[in-house]
């Protein structure tokens, strides 16, 4: 066979060519890039601002690049740049405006720089101080301008808001300013927009702008007067002032009101109206004429009240050619036209201080006329009463009628009280028909209607009485500062039960005193209103029946009865307490006389002078107060009355303590238990020729755990010893008690130590040491830790086979973990010495204070060493020594 043909890898691969038509891909990049910039040429020619240049006084508050034209809110425009001009008084701004407000520029278009402005209408411009200065724009009229020069002030509000705008013009506009309010019935309903010349220069026109909530109220014949701060008329010795509020003083502003009747026409929009200078100007009114007698002191201007309410003013005042008469002409609130009736009565009031309801403006605005309308025909004529009548008309209110023997100093217009709150008040007085006894009217208020009944009792609680006796001595009562000077009346119901009343006028008979209505005492009982609490003290002193019981400073009762109980040991004293305040005792309520001046004197504390109120002061007063864990009061519950708060608190508890003769002690002298005092001595007697003492103190109620057995007294009198004073104080204020106390049971009998204990436990760390002998060691000593002072020697004994002294040695607490197992106690005292032939002498002085007076010094070689208890015994050295020092669990001795 032939042999296959060889084949070459050319043959075997044979490359496709195709030919690519059209436009290559790397094209649309080229073409997208130029389709970007032309849309952002686009954008930039279409929003591309217009650069306009103003004119402004100073470039205080400009910014280039940073101050922006504002208008309603929305940025309009950026300041670009600033030029001083050749004038060298201004500056131009050139600012550039954005392409949606272009239509802001024309002729009449208004610029003005916004910044903060304060004045006495306001605060303007107050967000300035965050986002800073801006330039504020009002569109105008006219051409297309790019040239402004800047308004110096912000431009008056435009008339774009909905509401009523209105004109008023007037004379002067003093108080008035732009932004000033404009007020009805002293709410803020609207504000002055503007003020300006009339055309003819001989008006002031004043623009206001009221809010369309309150349009309603302005009328045709609306009347608008300026809200003076502050306006005096008349001459001595009739002067009328009136005081506008605290807003019309400081930012000035316009009132208006609108009289009956208001269906008139509704104000529209451009309306004038007269500005009247001030309310009487404004006012108008009823014209009614009234006739006083010749030599009456009347002004212009005095007002006419009827039951507390401003009804009129006089308008006019005219004599007769005989002098004899006094014609008035007042204007009378059209509201009250009905009171004008015949069996009207007018009568002139004069102020008097002080009234129930008294306040400055009274006593400033002088006399009034007073109306008590009649039942009559309706007439405008009358004549006035030559003084108030004895029985006034009540219009509201339950009129009541007391009698009594004399009228003392009740008057008209003199409270009527129910503990002590003003329910009602004196309208007249007149003597009875038969002439022995006074008739007092008076109107209790309508909301206190209740708190009057059949059984009611009232007695005279005004003025000062005096009682003088040759037992009981002078006794002083007065009533509040109001009754004090004005007169009053009081009311009390026994029982808390008022009764039902029968009689549209009730007549009650009226007390000399409180002890009289309340039938010495007898009817004092405790009820659902009040609180009858018992209290019995050895004497009254000046307490007396009104005296206020306190709590915390707070007036929550008085006292309203006292005697002498039955035994003759003690005076028993009857407080009332309101309900409001019964919930404040308990059986753990402590009561102490606070009464006059409290006076406190002694070396400590210096002087301390403490006075009460001026009705404690002339009544006495009680106080009290309310300890945790009482119980409910009982009719039976009683209490001590102490002399003072301090003895209150005390509460003590009697003990007698036996002294040895030796230190002095007086009585007064305080008990004291680790620096705090807990008891004081009471009394001293002698106990025997030796000189012995029985005391009698008194440890406070805290105090109590103090008094059982093993209880120990000493006499801490003051040492002066070369290392210092121990009990400094004593030198200047006397010996003192100190204490220890015991874990016996109860006792009120002790035997003192003849001196204080060596060892007395206290915070921190005490430890026993073992000496052969004291050396120079003393109580007050230091002890020393590396030369640092860390406590005090507190004292040292004999030990009980007489062959050597422990020392009690006190480490404070901050360093009462120095002392460990491991620790040496050494004497480091005084001045020691070491000499020999070869060796020369060794001299080792100590400090001064341990030179002088001893003192005690420790090593711990290892702080990881265990602690040690209370009293854990100790050896003291002599000097430093290496070996371990042998520590014993009890306290017995210790040989080194």
């Amino acid at each position: 066979m032939d042999p296959k043909p060889e084949h070459t890898p050319t043959d075997q691969i044979r490359p496709l060519v195709r030919r690519h038509r059209g436009p290559s891909a790397v094209w649309i990049l080229p073409l997208l890039a130029a389709l970007i910039a032309g849309w952002l040429v686009y954008k930039s020619y279409s929003q591309a601002g217009v650069m306009i240049e103003v004119v402004f006084n100073s470039a205080e508050g400009l910014e280039v690049n940073k101050t922006r034209v504002i208008y309603r809110g929305l940025p309009s425009g950026t300041v670009r740049s600033l030029t001083l001009n050749e004038d060298l008084q201004t500056v131009t701004a050139e600012i550039e405006i954005n392409a949606n407000a272009q239509a802001l520029l024309h002729e009449g278009t208004l610029f003005w720089l916004v910044k903060p402005q304060i004045s006495l209408s306001g605060v303007r411009g107050l967000e300035t101080l965050v986002s800073g200065h801006y330039i504020g724009v009002r569109p105008g009229e006219g051409e297309i301008a790019y040239r402004y020069t800047a308004a110096e002030e912000p431009p008056p509000a435009t008339r774009d808001r909905d509401g009523l705008y209105l004109t008023l013009y007037a004379d002067s506009v003093a108080s008035i300013h732009r932004g000033s309010p404009v007020y009805y019935r002293d709410i803020d309903v609207g504000q002055v927009l503007d003020y300006r010349l009339s055309s003819g220069s001989d008006q002031i026109l004043v623009d206001l702008f009221i809010e369309p909530i309150y349009a309603h109220l302005v009328r045709k014949h609306s009347r608008f007067w300026n809200a003076n701060s502050l306006e005096i008329k008349g001459k001595l010795p009739d002067i009328d002032i009136r005081v506008g509020s605290l807003a019309t003083i400081i930012a000035g502003g316009v009132h208006f009101y609108t009289p009956e009747p208001r269906d008139n026409p509704a104000a529209e929009d451009g309306d004038q109206f007269p500005l009247f200078a001030d309310y009487e100007a404004a006012e108008d009114g009823v014209p009614v004429q009234l006739v006083f007698p010749g030599n009456t002191r009347l002004n212009v201007g005095t007002e006419v009240h009827s039951q507390g309410v401003r009804i009129g003013r006089v308008r006019d005042l005219s004599l007769t050619e005989d002098f004899s008469e006094l014609h008035a002409e007042l204007l009378i609130d059209p509201r009250a036209r009905s009171m004008l009736r015949a069996g009207t009565r007018f009568w002139l009031a004069q102020p008097s201080l002080p009234a129930s309801e008294f306040s400055l403006q009274d006593l400033l605005s002088g006399q009034h006329i007073e109306l008590a309308p009649g039942q009559g025909a309706e007439t405008f004529s009358f004549h006035a009463l030559d003084e108030p009548p004895a029985r006034p008309p009540v219009s509201d209110g339950l009129p009541i009628r007391l009698s009594a023997d004399a009228l003392g100093s009740i008057s008209r217009g003199s409270p009527v009280l129910y503990r002590q709150l003003p329910i009602g008040t004196v309208i007249g007085y007149e003597l009875s028909p038969s002439g022995d006894k006074v008739l007092i009217h008076a109107v209790i208020k309508e909301r206190y209607r209740h708190l009057v009944g059949s059984r009611s009792r009232f007695w005279n609680s005004s003025g000062i009485e005096f009682k003088a006796d040759i037992d009981e001595g002078i006794s002083v009562h007065t009533g509040s500062v109001q009754t004090l000077l004005r007169g009053g009346i009081s009311l009390f119901n026994p029982g808390g039960k008022q009764g039902s009343l029968q009689q549209a006028e009730p007549d009650f008979t009226l007390f000399a005193d409180f002890d009289a209505a309340t039938d010495e005492g007898r009817l004092l009982t405790d009820n659902g209103d009040e609180l009858s609490v018992r209290l019995y003290a050895e004497e009254r002193g000046a307490i007396a029946v009104g005296a206020p019981v306190l709590y915390r400073g707070v007036e929550v009762g008085e006292v309203r009865h006292y005697q002498l109980a039955k035994d003759g040991r003690a005076v028993e004293i009857r407080l009332s307490i309101p309900a409001p305040y019964r919930h404040l005792l308990s059986t753990a309520s402590r009561f102490w006389i606070a009464s006059g001046v409290t006076a406190r004197a002694n070396l400590r504390e210096g002087v301390s002078v403490q006075s009460g109120s001026l009705t404690q002061m002339i009544k006495g007063g009680i106080a009290f107060e309310t300890d945790t864990g009482g119980g409910k009061l009982s009719k039976n519950t009683r209490f001590q009355l102490y002399p003072s708060e301090q003895a209150s608190r005390e509460q003590v508890h009697n003990i007698l303590i036996h002294f040895a003769p030796g230190a002095d002690l007086a009585v007064g002298a305080p008990i004291r238990y680790r620096g705090a005092q807990v008891g004081r001595i009471d009394s001293i007697t002698i106990a025997d020729s030796t000189g012995g003492r029985i005391v009698r103190a008194s440890l406070f109620r805290e105090a109590e755990f103090l008094a059982r057995e093993g209880a120990r007294f000493w006499i801490s009198e003051p040492t002066i010893r070369l290392s210092g004073i121990e009990n400094p104080s004593n030198l200047l204020f006397g010996n003192h008690v100190e204490v220890l106390p015991g874990d016996g049971p109860p006792g009120d009998t002790f035997i003192a130590l003849r001196r204080a204990p060596a060892y007395r436990p206290q915070p921190g760390l005490t430890v026993e040491l073992h000496a052969k002998q004291l050396g120079s060691i003393a109580i007050g000593s230091p002890v020393l830790y590396r030369e640092v002072p860390v406590g005090r020697v507190t004292g040292y004994e004999i030990n009980l086979r007489g062959d050597g002294v422990l020392v009690y040695a006190h480490i404070q607490p901050s360093h009462a973990t120095l002392v460990r197992s491991s620790s040496r106690f050494f004497n480091h005292s005084g001045i020691k010495a070491r000499g020999g032939l070869f060796s020369g002498v060794d001299v080792n002085v100590a400090s001064l204070e341990t030179l002088v007076g001893g003192g005690v010094s420790f090593i711990t070689d290892n702080l990881d060493a265990p602690g040690v208890d209370e009293r854990a015994v100790f050896v003291l050295h002599d000097e430093p020594k290496a070996e371990t020092p042998i520590i014993q669990a009890v306290h017995g001795e210790v040989t080194p």
